[in-house]
């Protein structure tokens, strides 16, 4: 069953309120900031256009007017979005309309951006597109004119709560740590403490449980994490080495992300053996 969060009330209202007054546009894009839940915003938009019980999970269903398009590995390719193009211009089965729902959107490439383009330029009628994306600026500046945005406003308040609700307590260094997500507080990082675990980095001798650890958490959430947790240590005069490191896993971050080439494990593995290089030569500048 699809999990539902409060932050995302006000988007599907208004979603259903511009539905009922006919105004709902065939091209609609979803942003909501990472570990917000993008997937369950997608899903809850889909079932709403659809009908669909909340209940069940559209990603899912064998549904004849639904077409659910997530990315192979690192990319959502050319020929998903052929196969989006041709679904889009059949008739409706048994609902009122169809819908394709776009999971991370922006990792299309640029072949399948503009093959959407197409579509959206000249949208064919009693049909939604829905593009979901953690990232709406990294969209063409072409398909984000010819979409209706509706996005979700992450709130800390109201993050807090919810965590307080999940019997999580909150601290608001872990929460920065976790990027300000509620759920990568939730899912990643209840009870990882990334100072402690970046202690053990500097010293291991063997860097598989480490590796194990990004890989379980997520090499991009937790990079990120790394990331803020150098930046929170920086004071009135920041270490031009430790920049240079956070410098270093944003780039290997942005690997992880884009490429279905990148060794995941290796480019970890040189991180930790970085990080302990960085971390010897600032004890060496303050002995």
């Amino acid at each position: 069953m699809p999990e539902s969060y409060p932050w995302h009330e006000p988007v599907l209202t208004a979603i259903k309120q511009r539905w009922q007054q006919d105004e709902l546009p065939s091209a609609i894009g979803l942003a909501c900031a990472e570990g917000w839940g993008g997937q369950a915003l997608l899903s809850a938009a889909t079932s709403l256009l659809l009908g669909l019980p909340n209940d069940k999970d559209p990603a899912e269903l064998a549904h004849p007017d639904l077409r659910w398009i997530v990315p192979e590995g690192a990319a959502i390719k050319i020929d998903q979005i052929r196969t989006l193009n041709a679904f889009a211009v059949q008739t409706p089965q048994i609902a009122s309309r169809k819908v394709v729902a776009v999971l991370d959107a922006h990792l299309m490439n640029i072949n399948a951006a503009n093959t959407l383009l197409k579509t959206l330029e000249e949208p064919p009628p009693n049909t939604h597109i829905l593009l979901s994306t953690q990232y709406w600026n990294r969209l063409l500046p072409t398909i984000r004119s010819r979409c209706q945005c509706f996005q979700v406003r992450p709130l800390a308040g109201q993050a807090k709560t919810w965590l307080n609700q999940q019997g999580l307590s909150f601290s608001a260094q872990h929460f920065a740590q976790a990027g300000y997500a509620p759920l990568s507080m939730r899912d990643q990082f209840a009870e990882l403490d990334v100072d402690d675990w970046l202690g053990k980095a500097a010293t291991a001798s063997h860097f598989g449980p480490l590796v194990d650890d990004a890989i379980e958490v997520g090499p991009p959430l937790l990079l990120a994490a790394w990331y803020r947790a150098l930046i929170q240590q920086q004071g009135e005069q920041p270490s031009r080495v430790l920049l240079a490191f956070a410098e270093e896993l944003m780039d290997t971050r942005r690997m992880i992300e884009t490429s279905n080439s990148t060794n995941i494990r290796l480019a970890l593995e040189r991180l930790f053996h970085l990080w302990q290089q960085v971390c010897g030569r600032l004890q060496r500048q303050t002995s």
